[in-house]
């Protein structure tokens, strides 16, 4: 059967004696059709995808799937649901309005943790042996700048001597982002202005705390520096490193002389 054809048909039926002139007779006769399940579930679309920020609120619905059965009553009426084969930690995340075919956010989505999701969906009509159509459903995460960056200190001197070269290497920072693309691409920097600076090492993701220029111990013994890891989020993160400049026998012997002029009164 299908939905649009004649479900009624109506049939004259006529019968015809031999005699000369023959004689006739009619009926009218009519023939209901019923419907039997024979049509599956069609779905609306051939691809069903969208995407999806992280984080996104939970109850948010990101897609509706609709399907139609060409079938009368409960034959032609469909159901939706997660087929068998979906990995169950799905379930955690996603569910299916069985009447609406309206996908819905269960759970926390995070795009570090898995940036794109395949799930198989299923309309089924409610005859007494239901037949079943399968759909496969893909979902893409988008990176949001959910993560700071994360600052450490390796190989770190905390005193170097005051007479130091231009360029010596005080201390290796490595900086990372969990972020994909410019959301995870930090950028170091000193807080203030010293005699240091960070040089990009040939290493990605790794920077040189270096000396800029000749130290002075006797005109400052010590230095708090502040490296600031900045993404393009906010706010930035931060870490800070205490530097102590070692005397070095750079200065010579001052000599003062004192006199001292006493007057004796005779």
């Amino acid at each position: 059967s299908t939905r649009g054809a004649r479900m009624v048909h109506e049939l004259v039926l006529t019968a015809l004696d031999g005699g000369k002139p023959p004689k006739s007779g009619e009926m009218n006769i009519l023939i209901n059709v019923l419907d039997v399940n024979d049509n599956a579930p069609v779905f609306s679309k051939d691809v069903y995808s969208v995407e999806l920020y992280e984080n996104v609120p939970i109850g948010k619905t990101i897609l509706q799937v609709n399907a139609t059965d060409l079938d009368e009553g409960h034959n032609g009426e469909v159901v939706y649901s997660f087929s068998n084969s979906v990995n169950r930690e799905l379930f955690k995340l996603f569910e299916i309005n069985p009447s609406t075919g309206e996908i819905i956010v269960k759970g926390p989505i995070d795009y570090e943790h898995k940036d794109k999701y395949e799930i198989e969906i299923q309309a089924s009509d409610k005859g007494l042996a239901p037949l079943t159509t399968e759909k496969n459903v893909d979902i893409k995460i988008i990176d949001v700048n959910d993560n700071a960056p994360e600052i450490e200190v390796t190989s770190f001197s905390s005193s170097i001597p005051e007479d130091s070269r231009p360029g010596t290497t005080v201390a290796l920072i490595s900086v990372n982002d969990m972020d994909s693309g410019l959301n995870g691409k930090v950028i170091c920097t000193l807080s203030e202005d010293v005699p240091f600076m960070l040089s990009p090492s040939v290493q990605e993701k790794m920077y040189s705390l270096v000396t800029k220029y000749s130290l002075d111990r006797e005109k400052q013994s010590q230095y708090s520096l502040t490296i600031i890891a900045k993404d393009s989020g906010q706010p930035p993160n931060n870490v800070t490193v205490n530097v102590f400049i070692l005397d070095q026998n750079d200065n010579a012997p001052v000599i003062l002389i004192w006199y001292v002029t006493k007057f004796h009164h005779m």
